[in-house]
């Protein structure tokens, strides 16, 4: 069962961090230990909350990229670096109205404002929690506080080296529960976006957890047409790969994409791989799908069923759930719907996504800022192309 409070997410406009007595790095209250991994975002930190002792995970972004994200996703990114804009504007932008658009929200927490808002509508423990979120106001560093995933990433996924690969059963698990957490997403009209291995952590106790909604989608109910190319390349359907594709259905794509995940699971590897983009797209909407010796033919079945190229013949996550290959002929039946998505979440508004997050200013005793600072701002530089990362 699962309780539908959302989530209380705290917002601290006013982070601060020093090195404290012991040589630690501390962030509030929080003190950053290992590096955990990288993105394009940022970085990410396994933690320590020195209230309670609690271990978190500490997602580092640079305020930076989220600005120059923002204006790509307003299409304004090639436009301005070009130093004109077509039409009535071909002289290009004005000094006040170019510094505006690069300056972005007021707000830095504004840049990541939906993924707080569905996180904390959203209670199933299938899904990440959210804690709190933070702006460093001298600094180019925002820090959203997580629930920490002890375990780590599910499988490694790298181009042009194989992973090493789960025996059935084990694909059956982790499958089962990314299947019970994107169920209740899409019972909540909520599409993910960018579901891969990546996006998938183990607490301690070896549950899943799908993690990373900064491209996930919320519709009104019954209707989930996007016309938005989002995600890692690696993963997308193939109606994702066709040159302005129009609307299709975010749904559909992440069944394409669960039916990738679950491929690596078995088989250690990526089903299409190429040294570019164009190669990639190509092999996606037009390579047949060789699935290799060893594993069931139910396995078989419902993979096949979720890597159907036609997303009107893919098969639902309905369909998913009657599949004998995920009960094991009933064996080992699933938790009933009604038990999975109880007390599905009211609508997400448009005043969800404006206050987010409670304005909480002082919430702690603010740390004078000391040089160690720039310990904190190494952030991840670019990285080169990977088509498992996000486009």
């Amino acid at each position: 069962m699962h309780n539908n409070a959302p989530n209380t997410i705290k917002e601290t406009l006013n982070a601060q961090y020093e090195q404290n007595d012991d040589g630690e790095i501390q962030l509030n209250n929080y003190v950053l230990e290992e590096e955990l991994g990288k993105g394009s975002f940022g970085t990410v930190f396994r933690g320590r909350d020195t209230n309670d002792g609690r271990p978190v995970a500490i997602k580092v972004f640079s305020k930076t990229r989220l600005r120059k994200q923002h204006l790509q996703a307003n299409g304004f990114g090639r436009m301005i670096g070009r130093g004109g804009m077509r039409g009535g504007m071909r002289g290009g932008m004005r000094g006040g109205m170019r510094q505006n658009f690069m300056r972005g929200p007021s707000n830095p927490i504004d840049f990541v404002r939906g993924e707080i808002a569905i996180l904390k509508k959203l209670n199933h423990r299938n899904i990440v929690k959210l804690f709190e979120v933070l702006d460093d106001p001298n600094g180019d560093g925002l820090y959203m506080v997580y629930e920490c995933c002890e375990k780590g990433t599910v499988m490694d996924i790298s181009l042009n080296k194989k992973a090493e690969t789960f025996d059935e059963e084990m694909c059956r698990y982790y499958f089962r529960e990314m299947f019970l957490g994107i169920e209740y997403l899409h019972e909540n009209d909520i599409a993910h976006r960018d579901i891969k291995p990546d996006n998938l952590l183990l607490a301690a106790d070896g549950t899943l957890k799908i993690v990373d909604f900064g491209v996930s989608e919320m519709f009104s109910s019954g209707d989930d047409m996007s016309k938005k190319s989002s995600g890692s390349p690696a993963f997308f359907a193939p109606e994702l790969c066709e040159v302005q594709h129009g609307e299709l259905s975010a749904k559909a794509c992440d069944i394409w994409a669960m039916g990738v995940t679950l491929y690596c699971f078995a088989f250690g590897c990526l089903p299409f791989e190429g040294v570019s983009i164009i190669e990639l797209y190509d092999l996606i909407q037009h390579k047949p799908i060789e699935i290799p010796s060893g594993m069931s033919d139910s396995f078989n079945d419902i993979l096949l069923k979720m890597l159907e190229r036609d997303p009107e013949k893919r098969i639902t996550i309905a369909g998913i759930r009657e599949h004998p290959w995920l009960t094991r002929n009933g064996i080992d039946p699933l938790p009933l719907k009604e038990e999975n998505c109880t007390n599905v979440i009211e609508l997400i508004t448009e005043d969800d996504l404006q206050f987010a997050v409670r304005n909480i200013n002082n919430l702690f005793t603010v740390i004078k800022a000391v040089s160690k600072l720039k310990q904190l701002r190494r952030l991840s530089k670019p990285e080169s192309y990977n088509p498992n990362n996000k486009k």
